[in-house]
């Protein structure tokens, strides 16, 4: 098949249905495969065979889960993106007006990307959608996934590259060489999937760009994407099938398309869920400090905003007795990476601490906001220039 064949078939728009409604069939849940397929969005629910989740669009690209409830859909023919509430599956126009919208992706604060294939153009729409151009000349961009550090990884379908950008939307080249990349996945590794649809293989690429192939013989492989076991989940759309390629690679068919044109998919994260934590301890010097452990649950790729906060001088107030007299706070992941630290609260972040309404009494108590993806965390409290006595490390769950 020719480049260009293969370029009308990822970016041309379909006509126009006669209905200017959209309708949903069937709702969504946890572990769901949710596929573009022609004018529908399939979905499977691990046996038998996919049904209809949602008719009526135009040239169905990109799928998104936000993990908070909703998943967004870039429909190419019509220049818009929908958005459907879950589980009902309530449908609302997210934006129009773009121009060949075909890749989406969350980062973990919740601005969605869209990834014009016509203009070459990443736009950003903040959680309120104000639009803003994220990056340009990216080619013609299809498939995107961010990293765990909110690096993002665009396909360029038509310049044969995977380019990366870093939160300033500077551009860098990550992979060049392919042939019509078309669908990005990222693992919990931080290993970048790309299906080489031109080729018909799937590449890994490890954080340090260094190449393999993972899957080879497909058709034309399209949307990629991980279910929570980490297994790849695969549309290939010349074949009309949809795979599962296990983490060593064993590949298994989990339906043939009845439409025979699968594009692009999305599987269903857990939404994420923490309960506010509360522990009190007496931290001494060295490593006899207070932990906190708490977890994230939940996979989607928008993350939960969380509080982090000790205390110690305040507790006097409360007939504590040997309060810690200056609390020093750390948050680490579940590898032990620091991810913050505060000594007082009004040094860094001061507006958004006193935002949440959940500010420290005193200044010398320290707090920490940020937000973050499911899993494990760790909240310390060290004595600030070794000083000791009682504290309490709390995390509030801010969403």
């Amino acid at each position: 098949m020719t480049k260009s064949t293969l370029l009308r078939s990822l970016f041309a728009a379909s006509a126009l249905i006669a209905s200017p409604l959209l309708s949903t069939v069937a709702n969504a849940a946890v572990g769901d495969i949710l596929e573009s397929n022609e004018g529908n969005i399939l979905r499977f629910r691990g046996v038998g065979t996919p049904s209809t989740f949602a008719t009526g669009l135009s040239n169905p690209k990109g799928i998104v889960f936000d993990g908070t409830g909703h998943m967004y859909v870039a429909d190419a023919g019509k220049n818009q993106v929908y958005v459907y509430s879950l589980p009902d599956g309530a449908i609302n126009l997210f934006v129009s007006g773009l121009n060949s919208p075909v890749g989406l992706a969350f980062d973990v604060t919740g601005n969605l990307y869209v990834s014009e294939s016509a203009t070459g153009n990443i736009i950003k729409f903040a959680p309120d959608k104000t639009k803003s151009t994220f990056a340009t000349n990216a080619g013609g961009p299809a498939g995107m996934a961010f990293d765990n550090s909110g690096n993002l990884f665009v396909a360029d379908f038509s310049g044969n590259k995977v380019y990366k950008y870093d939160s300033t939307g500077s551009q860098t080249t990550f992979a060049a060489g392919l042939n019509a990349p078309a669908g990005v996945a990222i693992d919990n590794s931080g290993n970048v999937f790309v299906s080489d649809s031109g080729s018909g293989q799937i590449f890994k690429f490890a954080p340090d760009g260094s190449k393999s192939t993972f899957a080879s013989g497909l058709s034309r492989p399209y949307g990629i994407n991980f279910d929570a076991a980490g297994n790849l989940v695969v549309a290939d759309n010349e074949d009309g099938a949809t795979l599962r390629y296990t983490p060593d690679g064993s590949k298994a068919n989990i339906f043939q398309s009845n439409f025979n044109t699968p594009q692009f998919l999305a599987v269903e994260p857990a939404a994420h869920q923490l309960l506010n934590v509360s522990t009190r301890g007496v931290v001494q010097q060295g490593d006899d400090v207070l932990i906190a452990g708490f977890v994230i649950a939940g996979t989607g790729p928008v993350g939960t905003s969380v509080l982090v906060r000790a205390l110690g001088p305040s507790l006097t107030d409360f007939g504590v007795r040997n309060a810690l007299s200056d609390p020093f706070l750390e948050l680490r992941d579940a590898s032990g990476a620091l991810l913050a630290t505060n000594n007082d609260w009004k040094d860094t972040q001061q507006s958004a601490i006193i935002a949440t309404h959940l500010s420290p009494s005193d200044d010398r108590e320290s707090a920490i906001v940020t937000t973050l993806h499911g899993g494990a965390f760790t909240a310390i409290v060290r004595g600030a220039n070794g000083s000791t006595g009682t504290a309490v490390v709390e995390v509030y769950n801010l969403q």
